[in-house]
């Protein structure tokens, strides 16, 4: 698989609301850090951080609107849809770059408006 295939399987596999589809794409090593959040290290962590998303935010859906890729590098614009247990849908505007090596995600950067998601979700980060 190519870099950008291996990114669309990843954001993908968010809709299949299984962690161990999503981090099969997920270098053990990887860094995923949440702009401008503190960088989250390593695939135990990064499981750990989204299994707790997904306990707060509920089902995540990533809608990619653009996605470019150039080399090991991919750079997608979407919108992370979250469906939260006791709450309204919310849809959240992300741009996300991504850097493969050997068929997994080693690193991962998500871009995103802290303010908008507090407001639309109520989640304080």
């Amino acid at each position: 698989m190519t870099a950008n295939q291996i990114v669309t399987a990843f954001c993908e596999a968010f809709e299949k609301g299984s962690i161990d589809d999503v981090m099969q794409y997920v270098d053990g090593d990887c860094e995923y850090h949440n702009i401008p959040l503190e960088p989250i290290r390593g695939a135990a962590a990064i499981r750990k951080t989204l299994e707790g998303f997904g306990q707060l935010l509920g089902s995540i859906r990533f809608e990619i609107r653009h996605q470019v890729a150039s080399g090991d590098v991919v750079m997608n614009e979407r919108v992370d849809h979250f469906t939260p247990p006791n709450g309204s849908p919310y849809g959240l505007p992300v741009t996300g770059v991504f850097e493969v090596r050997g068929g997994k995600i080693v690193a991962w950067r998500d871009y995103f408006d802290v303010g908008q998601f507090q407001k639309g979700t109520g989640i304080e980060l």
